[in-house]
């Protein structure tokens, strides 16, 4: 009785790390071995690589500012006063806003690619600068030192 318990467990286990890692997260442990997270493939980088990674993702980051501003300057005026957060994601744009939204995430995604990353690491870098502190200090230290370049 217990042993179909312990394949099936086994089976949902391997697929899920399968598909995890099929979708560039993959689960780690921490705490002590007591808890399992989840990271992405774009943080277990080599030291050289995820310092380029976050170099490159800085720099992206400054590139798409002035384009994010321009944005969200047109889309108030179209819509006036305060937005909604992530006004992009609403459903019921009006075809001008939903313009001026699919030309920002393109343009986006383009700036990105430019600079060596994939959307998947990209997205997964702000989740993970999100979360952990010492990476977002270490950004902010980025942003800085290439600000004053």
């Amino acid at each position: 009785m217990i042993k179909p318990l312990v394949n099936t467990r086994l089976g949902w286990v391997l697929l899920l790390t399968a598909c995890s890692w099929w979708s560039g997260w993959v689960p780690s442990l921490s705490g002590g071995g007591t808890m399992l997270t989840w990271a992405s493939t774009a943080m277990a980088q080599n030291r050289s690589n995820y310092k380029k990674l976050l170099g490159n993702y800085a720099e992206a980051i400054l590139q798409m500012e002035p384009l994010r501003l321009q944005s969200y300057q047109q889309v108030q005026q179209i819509m006036g006063g305060t937005l909604p957060k992530n006004v992009c994601k609403q459903s019921d744009l009006v075809v001008p806003v939903n313009n001026i939204c699919d030309r920002f995430f393109n343009e986006s995604a383009e700036i990105i690619r430019r600079h060596g990353l994939t959307l998947t690491d990209f997205n997964a870098i702000t989740e993970e600068v999100r979360r952990n502190k010492t990476l977002k200090n270490q950004l902010d230290e980025e942003l800085i030192r290439r600000k004053r370049n």
